[in-house]
């Protein structure tokens, strides 16, 4: 159906979809290596200026790494790749044109020519749409999937310094508790591997799922990527406004 925005997989099974916005950015590759160590799959919503900037990753080889490359692991170990935006703009306040030509299309074209898939899914930024967007979207061939679980890890504190660096409002061990809390049968979590395409992500995340997947393994959880989890059918929607 043309105008549904999916927000949850099939509550009758244990699947479930980890999913990261605003990358590519420099813990993206920290993430990429947790999910490895437990053979886990996840989806990226992808920001096109990050796919196209130059990071430098922190890690002891000082090695830098462009967005593409980074994108490049992630889809070459099996995770999906799909769209956010290009700018991490609310889509609703842009004109027709700008979501179109400059959000949506350029993003799409970017991943579509890196990876060699045209991506298939897309989530807007700050899960803000509305029906003209939603529309929009289905022009270019794209399914609007939000979230039924946040990992709360890109919330941060009111006092912050402008153009400076974030305060998360979570560290590792709060980020754990509200992705063990929340995550059920068919959720899709919502976590960061950037921040609207201008800051570093909350660090804590990482340790956070170093610890809540094996957990969850053991609960039963099986981590599929958002392909997958609608793929069994009976998943929750919304109506577009």
């Amino acid at each position: 159906m043309p105008d549904e925005i999916i927000v949850q997989g099939n509550p009758d099974i244990h699947n479930i979809a980890l999913t990261f916005d605003d990358g590519p950015g420099r813990i993206t590759p920290y993430i990429l290596d947790v999910l490895r160590k437990y053979g886990v799959k996840a989806t990226f919503f992808c920001l096109g200026c990050c796919i196209e900037k130059n990071i430098i990753v922190q890690e002891y080889t000082g090695k830098d790494l462009t967005g593409s490359e980074i994108v490049k692991r992630a889809n070459d170990e099996g995770h999906l790749i799909a769209i956010h935006s290009y700018n991490h703009r609310a889509l609703p306040g842009l004109t027709e044109e700008e979501i179109l030509d400059n959000e949506l299309s350029r993003t799409k074209n970017i991943i579509t020519n890196l990876t060699g898939k045209a991506p298939v899914y897309f989530r807007p930024p700050y899960g803000s749409i509305d029906d003209r967007v939603n529309k929009i979207s289905k022009v270019l061939g794209l399914k609007t999937v939000l979230w039924s679980c946040r990992s709360a890890d890109s919330s941060t504190e009111t006092a912050i310094v402008p153009d400076g660096s974030l305060r998360y409002k979570y560290g590792p061990v709060d980020i754990y508790k509200n992705i063990m809390e929340t995550t059920g049968n068919g959720s899709i979590i919502l976590c960061h591997d950037g921040h609207s395409g201008k800051r570093d992500a909350n660090l804590g995340i990482v340790s956070a799922l170093d610890k809540a997947i094996p957990e969850l393994q053991k609960k039963g959880f099986n981590f599929v990527t958002i392909d997958e989890l609608l793929a069994a059918g009976n998943y929750t929607i919304h109506k577009s406004i």
